[in-house]
């Protein structure tokens, strides 16, 4: 995990992705719903394989997050991309995208003030960095 400029929690998903990353993912997306943070990319350019039920799990966990206010943008290339989109990533209002800069375009419209403070932090054994 990375903070960039203007608050954004950048999360990158290292290695297979399933249901127990997607509870970690989901797990700290609530933590940073809870304590006002709202600007996050998940980026699944080193993810090794994208279950579909963690998929779908993720989606869910974002389009909660999207209607609590928060603003999430997801990164994939074309094998993740097919994954979270038949999981219905295309429903999250900043949708999927080919690389960290064009996400973090996508956030670029929410201010400083919403994006709130950088209390977040995921468990050593993680798929998530």
């Amino acid at each position: 995990m990375r903070w960039e400029d203007g608050g954004v929690l950048v999360v990158q998903v290292v290695g297979r992705f399933d249901a127990d990353a997607a509870a970690e993912l989901a797990a700290l997306m609530g933590r940073l719903d809870a304590t006002g943070q709202s600007g996050l990319v998940v980026d699944f350019q080193d993810a090794e394989h994208c279950a579909a039920d963690a998929a779908r799990q993720f989606v869910e966990a974002g389009l909660d997050m999207a209607a609590g206010g928060g603003a999430l943008a997801v990164v994939a290339d074309a094998a993740e991309q097919t994954v979270l989109r038949a999981a219905g990533a295309d429903r999250l209002p900043l949708g999927v995208h080919g690389d960290v800069a064009a996400a973090l375009e996508a956030i670029s419209g929410w201010s400083a003030d919403t994006l709130g403070d950088r209390d977040a932090d995921a468990g050593s054994g993680s798929a998530l960095r």
